[in-house]
C-alpha cells in the first residue's frame, strides 16, 4: 500500500508499518508509535505520514492557466462550519453519555456528570483546532495533543465514578487521601513507584475476578465476587487519584 492510499482508511497498524519502512522515519517517533494506538499517537502518525506524502513529488500534469479564484463568502463559511461542528459534538456526546442514567445519579455525581460533558466538549474543540493546523505547525500540534490527553484523563476519572455508581450504587473517592504537598521530592518519587506497583496488581486482580464472576452460577458466590470487585475498585481509584496528585507535584 502507498502512503497516499493509507489516508482513505487510516488503519493504525498499517500506518505504523508504512512509517517504519520509510527512509525518513525517526526512531524516536517510531518507538512511541509502536507502543500502541491512542489519540495522541494516531495524531502523530497522521502528521508524520502527511509530511512524508507531501515530500513525494506529484505526477506532472499539463500546465493550464487556472481561472482567477472566486472570492468565497468567508463569514458564511465560518458560520456554517461552526454550526456543523456544534452538531457533530452534540451527536458524539449523546452517543458517549447515553449509557449513564442521569436522573438516577445523586446530586454530587450529577455535578460530576456535567463536568465530564464539559471536558468532552473541550476535547472536541481542541481536536478541531488540531485538524485545522497546517503540517508545519508541529509544536502547536504537540501542545494541543498534550492538552487533549490531560482532559481525557480527567474525563476518564469521572467516567469511572459514574459507571461504578451505576453498577454498585456506591461512590468512588474523588480527592487525594492525604496532603502530599508537604513531602520532599525523594519521598514523593518513592510513593509514586509504590502506587504504580499497587495499581498494576489491583488491576490484574479485578480482571481475574471479573472473569470469575461471568462464569459463577451460584448467586451467593457471585455476589461475594462483586463485593470484592467493588472494594478493590474503590481502592484502585483512590490510588490513581493519589498518583495523579503526586505526578502533578513532581512536574
Amino acid at each position: 500500500m502507498e502512503i497516499i492510499d493509507w489516508f482513505k482508511n487510516q488503519d493504525y497498524r498499517i500506518g505504523v508499518s508504512l512509517y517504519a519502512a520509510h527512509p525518513s522515519a525517526k526512531n524516536r517517533i517510531l518507538r512511541v508509535l509502536e507502543q500502541g494506538k491512542s489519540d495522541r499517537n494516531m495524531a502523530t502518525l497522521i502528521r508524520e505520514l502527511r509530511m512524508i506524502k507531501n515530500e513525494c513529488p506529484a505526477p506532472e500534469k499539463p500546465k493550464t492557466i487556472p481561472p482567477p479564484p472566486k472570492p468565497a463568502p468567508r463569514v458564511e463559511n465560518i458560520g456554517q462550519q461552526e454550526s456543523e461542528r456544534a452538531h457533530l459534538k452534540e451527536l458524539a456526546a449523546k452517543s458517549y453519555f447515553q449509557k449513564i442514567r442521569y436522573g438516577e445519579l445523586p446530586p454530587e455525581l450529577k455535578e460530576r456528570f456535567r463536568k465530564a460533558k464539559d471536558l468532552f466538549y473541550d476535547m472536541c474543540d481542541l481536536k478541531f483546532q488540531l485538524n485545522d493546523l497546517p503540517d508545519e505547525k508541529e509544536n502547536e500540534a504537540l501542545s494541543l495533543m498534550l492538552q487533549i490527553e490531560e482532559l481525557d484523563e480527567q474525563k476518564d476519572t469521572i467516567w469511572k465514578e459514574l459507571e461504578h455508581w451505576q453498577l454498585y450504587k456506591t461512590k468512588l473517592p474523588v480527592k487525594a487521601s492525604e496532603d502530599f504537598s508537604k513531602l520532599e521530592p525523594l519521598e514523593l518519587d518513592r510513593k509514586r513507584r509504590n502506587l504504580k506497583s499497587q495499581i498494576s496488581k489491583k488491576k490484574k486482580r479485578i480482571s481475574k475476578w471479573q472473569a470469575a464472576a461471568e462464569k459463577e452460577t451460584d448467586k451467593i458466590e457471585h455476589r461475594k465476587i462483586l463485593q470484592q470487585i467493588n472494594r478493590t475498585e474503590k481502592s484502585l481509584h483512590q490510588d490513581e487519584i493519589n498518583l495523579r496528585k503526586i505526578q502533578d507535584l513532581l512536574n
